[in-house]
């Protein structure tokens, strides 16, 4: 390269000596420089620039065109931008990093550095130099680095959502099988025949019931009914018809029932009623509907329906067991009877 002509510049005049100083000394620190005279558009390049690229010295023309030709399609319009900024003053330096087309047709990664040198009388730039260095093997180390990380994060949002989606798949088949517990719980507690509660579904709530009596005083009272004569009718009709009188039976029941109240398939042709917030008087006076409401039952029988009842009121003294064990005993009392109520 031919050496650096800095008169002109506003720094004053230099001696030869020291433009050659110059020249070695960005020989030195890269591996190709550039002079370009911004008045004719001529570009001087250094044959270490020349060397950096595959081509022989002075083998390509010394203009702006040879560099915007070698610079790699998808950095072109990135480095133009930068460029224009300095030439603009927008930036207070020009600084890249692209690729180069070597003459074998393989792209090198350079770094390129320029900087204003010369001016004319109005302050306007004459001249510009700069220096290109191979920074090819940190560039490419860099991309794998940034690849890898890349590949880690796409890695990293996987596995995250992966996590998620396990999690959330959990989380449904830990509800699914919440639901078919509360289910099965639920089905444990019916009679399947007449769908009210089974003995299983009733001492559960008998129990919680007696409970909160201890605690706070509520009134409750139990009521227990079993079908007069039922075994005549499995004995005459078949077991079909009787099962028919049960569904019935329990139909009618609950129409006489609040929301509340646990009504329950005791066993056999036997039924139980849980009253909360009920005294004796008022679970005799639903005993007494329920006995007229049974013998008005059409189930196309032989003979007329009727059922024995027995009442009673839960004690704070006395444990659930207990309390079952009395009613049962006025229910064989009433048994004796037949269609009527006893209170025990």
């Amino acid at each position: 390269m031919d050496e650096l002509e800095v008169t002109g510049s506003p720094y004053g005049s230099a001696p030869e000596a020291i433009a050659r100083t110059l020249r070695f000394a960005l020989e030195i620190v890269s591996d190709g420089i550039w002079d370009w005279d911004i008045r004719t558009n001529h570009v001087r390049r250094s044959p270490g620039w020349y060397a950096m690229l595959g081509h022989a010295v002075d083998s390509l023309p010394e203009n702006v065109v040879t560099w915007h030709e070698v610079i790699h399609p998808e950095d072109f319009e990135r480095v133009m931008r930068g460029f224009q900024a300095y030439l603009d003053g927008t930036q207070p330096v020009y600084a890249e990093e692209y690729r180069c087309r070597c003459r074998d047709g393989d792209y090198l990664w350079i770094s390129d550095h320029g900087r204003f040198v010369e001016f004319d009388g109005e302050g306007r730039p004459t001249r510009m130099i700069g220096a290109h260095r191979n920074i090819h093997e940190r560039k490419l180390a860099e991309l794998a680095l940034q690849q890898k990380n890349q590949e880690l994060a796409e890695l990293n949002l996987t596995l995250e959502a992966l996590v998620a989606a396990r999690t959330e798949a959990l989380h449904q088949a830990n509800r699914a099988l919440a639901e078919q517990v509360a289910l099965a719980m639920r089905l444990s507690e019916i009679d399947p025949l007449t769908q009210v509660a089974n003995r299983r579904g009733f001492e559960r709530q008998l129990q919680a019931e007696w409970h909160r009596l201890q605690r706070h005083g509520h009134p409750c009272a139990l009521l227990m009914l079993d079908l007069d004569h039922f075994k005549r009718i499995n004995d005459s009709l078949g077991h079909p018809a009787g099962d028919r009188v049960l569904v019935a039976v329990a139909q009618a029941a609950r129409q006489d029932l609040r929301d509340v109240d646990c009504f329950a398939r005791w066993g056999g042709e036997e039924f139980i009623v849980l009253l909360p917030d009920t005294e004796a008087a008022a679970a005799c006076a639903l005993a007494e509907r329920l006995r007229l409401d049974l013998r008005r039952i059409d189930a196309a029988l032989p003979m007329q329906l009727t059922a024995s009842f027995a009442v009673g009121e839960m004690r704070p003294d006395e444990d659930p067991v207990a309390l079952v064990r009395r009613l049962d005993n006025a229910l064989y009392l009433a048994k004796r009877q037949r269609d009527c109520i006893v209170v025990c």
